[in-house]
């Protein structure tokens, strides 16, 4: 049985990513191993502690699209200063003494060993030594709302999430945005105003710009339209930056905490802003209701 490996970080599993699943499946055939070798924390997280990473998956949710893509086996690498300054040679070889491919598929530009010297052509070398071929998969490009194309990356979807263009960023990623976490208890402001909502904490990834963002959740298997926040609340002071979903239609228990539940963010709605008065903030949170159902079931 053939055996196609691929070796990288995958955050984000964004076009590119499910490209280079499909490739190693081509390469291999329908009956071959695929595996993906994903580094597990970034390699930036041990070279520079002090760096600020904005992850867009976690370990599990990078494994389970990858599976879903084709993937066979998803293997985590747990960088280690030793392992980041291994030579290219020393790498492959620990690679190949764990995996044993046929191939290794790779994206333009990919580069690996000590100091990132290592390249497709340096890959190629050594697979003539060790007996792997290499195949190197062009840049894959994708067209965003506004007629605009970018090589799908990672860092583009983190440029996007930053900015708010949560649709362009789906564009990418191939399915939309989605931010886990567990509903814990918040400062219930919003059921003051009879408009609860689930705030969410332990969010182990990225949250696109503050703003205002319409979306849906699912709870016990049924699907709700979801009227977001996400930002500091600035009409009541300093505060933390969180996520809070009012879910559309929602007669449950928001009280009952310690439960784990999946936002989809599908648009940018409007900026957050700080109002004069409650009563201002109330009036904008209704009409934001009502845009928000009137967009997610436009397009459905």
């Amino acid at each position: 049985m053939k055996k196609a490996i691929s070796i990288g970080n995958f955050d984000a599993v964004h076009h590119g990513h499910l490209a280079l699943v499909q490739a190693a499946r081509d390469m291999v055939g329908p009956n071959g191993h695929v595996e993906i070798q994903t580094f597990d924390p970034p390699p930036v997280s041990i070279l520079d502690p002090t760096a600020k990473l904005d992850r867009i998956t976690t370990f599990e949710e990078r494994s389970a699209l990858l599976l879903s893509a084709g993937a066979n086996r998803v293997r985590k690498i747990e960088p280690t200063k030793s392992l980041l300054c291994q030579s290219p040679e020393e790498f492959i070889a620990d690679v190949m003494a764990e995996s044993s491919p046929d191939v290794i598929v790779e994206g333009e530009g990919f580069c690996f060993g000590k100091n990132r010297v290592g390249s497709n052509e340096t890959l190629r070398d050594i697979g003539k030594k060790l007996g792997f071929s290499v195949f190197e998969l062009e840049p894959v490009l994708v067209m965003l709302g506004d007629s605009t194309s970018l090589r799908a990356s990672s860092s583009e979807v983190r440029s996007l999430l930053k900015r708010g263009r949560v649709e362009d960023a789906a564009l990418m990623l191939g399915r939309e945005v989605r931010c886990s976490g567990i509903v814990t208890k918040g400062d219930q402001r919003g059921r003051e105003m009879g408009i609860p909502t689930a705030n969410l904490s332990q969010v182990m990834t990225m949250l696109p710009r503050d703003g205002i963002y319409a979306g849906s959740a699912v709870v016990e298997g049924e699907l709700y339209i979801a009227a977001i926040s996400v930002g500091t609340k600035p009409t009541f002071g300093e505060n933390e930056r969180v996520l809070e979903a009012h879910l559309i239609s929602f007669d449950g228990d928001l009280e009952h905490y310690d439960w784990p539940l999946t936002v989809t963010i599908s648009h940018w709605m409007r900026e957050q802003i700080t109002f004069t008065s409650i009563d201002a903030l109330r009036l904008q949170i209704d009409a934001d209701i009502q845009s928000t159902i009137t967009l997610i079931e436009s397009t459905r």
